[in-house]
């Protein structure tokens, strides 16, 4: 009975001894037949001899002494040989040792000679005295790479295999394609060269695999991640077929991809992760964002992607499928590279994407689209229990649960911030640290494009006309129970879009817009993000629609409100086409229309120019508030709304006649109170009416205007 491998070192050395066997052999079949010489200076006086030759070939019999019974005698240890490493390498299987090389081969369904073609090219590589003989054998001192005539002397020689060398080395075969092997050079200078003279290697991780190294090949770390063992906790999913679903498409070998579909921290990882589970692999995760832009070598990390998939026994998992998808006006080679790479993969894929309408990749094995949404309420609350089972009395769970429509993973992240904010103050985690904690986990996406605004106004520093202090009251309620309205009494069905709460607040500068929006976010509970046009906005085709989807998708879930300021800039009127540019911007406005129609949180848009806002655009929005120029009454108002309590003040300051003498608006009466205090300090003094007229005056200055 065979012995079992000790260790894959001893299992190369044996595969080693076989490779010198087939290069003594054909060493011996040249000298036989006079193509080799037969000493060193018949030989350019630049290499070996007979007796060199003979001790590189181990101190057996030369090559001079060779005949028909020494190659028959060659042929009889190459059998014995392979028959001895095969039954070692059952006696290895058997004990549960199983040596890496025998994976690969068993793995990608190698051919005997597919094996021995591969296992030649490594010798080369790391035996010393092989790479010797093969530049004797090949009459060529200097000799580097192996090539395909020497596998066609070595491996493919005899007439049985003799009509497999150029499928087996073939482009699109399994050693190519997997880049199990590699031509060396480019792909020009490749084609260029004879074929038999066309240089070959064996890839590294071949040579890796030989020593017993068993990982993912470092050169991938970059772009994507092994996960050997995974583990996904339970899912809480709306459709208990889902799950289902994907596992049985993922254990189906060669059939549709599987594309998962859904926000960020759905469950789409952990979903293929408990696929992978049950089928007993590991997840192979490729970021797809991080690919090469150039083709040619974002073909060849797939392919190696795809080798080390096979490999590692691990489904292969393309995270963010979109972003290899072409964007609008843009022409792109990388799916069709992708489809290329997948055309040799024959095992389960599987694939996440961000949005159902987005672009798809097509490939050519088809795929699956399985939809994952956002958890239901009572899934929601159960989740929140799940990673806060210590939670303090003050925290509600249920009513942050129906506040936040978050998704599983969100709720995670969100969770393990609010604990260690809670541990640190040493109490058990209240409503504050989860706010903290769902801020936290979104504002690193929101705040690339935005800023976090913090208002420290109440009503009271508010003074505007009764009707649009209503509307404020109407939009406050709308958001505060929407959720009421839309799912428990079913007005969601009626409503095929527009779920989301939108609003114009128009009027000239300082009329208080921003400081409202700021007010109805503390009235919310809800963090205001005051968007950066400047940053949205970008001179690239496609970059601005990219941006909004980035704000969009990241506030979608409602724990934030937008604020777009000074709108009409980014919310024009489309005009007539009589460029590219008047096209790319006409598409900008139109998306921004689909985009807000699907948007289901929270926005609100300022602008001192109503008029120039495009009037589709108007239409869609549930809100449109005036923010007038203030009249002499409320004048008078903000003027002693501006004056805190602590202030020191006289008692008889005239606000009658500061609103009679100054046509302001709220947010220049509070720069001109501003003024007025510190003129006030300067001098030792308390604010008396003097002050404030001087500040006013010195602000109508500095507006343009004269008194």
């Amino acid at each position: 009975m065979s012995r079992a491998y000790a260790s894959p070192l001893e299992h190369l050395d044996d595969q080693l001894a076989l490779v010198g066997l087939l290069v003594e052999r054909q060493i011996t079949a040249h000298w036989e037949h006079g193509i080799l010489p037969r000493a060193m200076d018949q030989y350019s006086g630049t290499f070996v001899g007979g007796g060199e030759v003979k001790a590189l070939l181990g101190g057996g019999q030369a090559p001079s002494d060779a005949g028909a019974t020494r190659l028959a005698d060659l042929d009889a240890a190459l059998a014995d040989h392979s028959e001895r490493i095969e039954g070692r390498l059952a006696a290895s299987r058997a004990e549960g040792a199983v040596v890496p090389w025998d994976g690969l081969r068993r793995a990608f369904a190698l051919t005997p000679t597919e094996q021995r073609a591969a296992l030649v090219l490594a010798a080369v590589e790391v035996s010393a005295r092989l790479r010797q003989l093969m530049r004797y054998l090949v009459n060529e001192a200097n000799r580097v790479h192996a090539d395909v005539g020497l596998l066609e002397l070595l491996v493919y020689g005899a007439p049985a295999t003799r009509g497999l060398l150029i499928t087996e080395l073939a482009p699109d075969a399994r050693l190519l394609s997997h880049r199990l092997i590699e031509v060396v050079g480019t792909r020009r200078q490749a084609d260029e060269a004879p074929y038999l003279l066309r240089p070959l290697k064996v890839a590294r991780r071949v040579i890796e695999l030989l020593h017993g190294v068993v990982r993912l090949d470092p050169a991938l770390a970059g772009v994507a991640e092994l996960v050997s063992s995974p583990s996904a906790p339970e899912l809480l999913l709306s459709d208990p077929d889902l799950e289902r679903t994907a596992q049985h498409l993922l254990a189906t070998p060669g059939g549709p991809a599987v594309v998962l579909v859904g926000p960020e921290g759905s469950g789409r990882k952990s979903l293929c992760a408990r696929a992978a589970r049950a089928a007993g692999c590991g997840v192979l995760r490729i970021r797809c964002a991080e690919l090469p832009e150039d083709g040619e070598e974002l073909s060849r990390t797939l392919s190696s992607l795809l080798r080390e998939a096979v490999l590692l026994h691990a489904i292969p998992v393309l995270e963010e499928l979109d972003a290899l998808a072409p964007e609008d006006g843009r022409v792109s080679d990388r799916p069709r590279r992708l489809d290329g790479a997948l055309a040799a993969y024959l095992g389960p894929l599987a694939a996440t994407a961000r949005s159902a309408e987005g672009h798809a990749v097509p490939l050519t094995r088809g795929s699956v689209r399985l939809v994952m949404s956002v958890p239901s309420e009572a899934n929601r609350e159960r989740l929140w229990q799940r990673a806060l089972p210590e939670a303090s009395p003050e925290l509600d769970l249920a009513r942050v649960a129906g506040r936040y429509p978050v998704t599983g993973g969100v709720i995670a992240r969100a969770a393990a911030a609010a604990r260690a904010l809670a541990a640190a103050a040493g109490r058990p985690v209240g409503p504050d640290d989860v706010h903290v904690g769902l801020r936290d986990t979104f504002d690193e996406k929101l705040s690339a494009l935005g800023t976090r605004v913090l208002r420290r106004q109440r009503w009271d520093d508010v003074v505007l006309p009764e009707d649009t202090m209503d509307g404020l009251k109407e939009f406050i309620a709308r958001a505060r129970f929407r959720r009421r309205v839309y799912d428990d009494w079913g007005f969601a069905r009626k409503l095929a879009k527009g779920l989301g709460l939108s609003a114009l607040f128009s009027g000239p500068p300082g009329t208080g817009k921003t400081m409202v929006a700021g007010i109805i976010a503390d009235e919310l509970g809800l963090d205001l993000y005051q968007i950066d046009l400047s940053r949205i906005v970008s001179k690239y085709v496609g970059e601005t629609e990219k941006n909004l989807a980035q704000v969009f998708d990241a506030a979608e879930t409602g724990h934030s409100i937008l604020l777009f300021d000074e709108a009409d800039s980014l919310f024009a009127k489309r005009g007539e086409v009589k460029s590219s540019v008047d096209r790319y911007a006409n598409l900008e406005v139109n998306y921004l229309l689909q985009r807000m129609e699907q948007f289901t949180g929270v926005s609100i848009l300022t602008t001192n120019l109503e008029s120039s806002i495009d009037t589709a655009f108007k239409r869609r929005l549930a809100f449109k508030l005036d923010f007038p120029m203030p009249e002499k009454e409320e004048r008078a108002k903000l003027w002693a709304a501006m004056l805190p309590a602590e202030a020191a003040r006289a008692d008889n300051i005239d606000f009658e006649l500061l609103a009679r003498k100054f046509e302001m608006s709220g947010g220049y009466i509070r720069n001109a109170v501003l003024r007025a205090a510190f003129l006030a300090a300067s001098e030792d003094a308390v604010i008396e009416t003097r002050h404030l007229k001087r500040a006013a005056d010195l602000e109508y200055a500095s507006m343009g205007k004269v008194v």
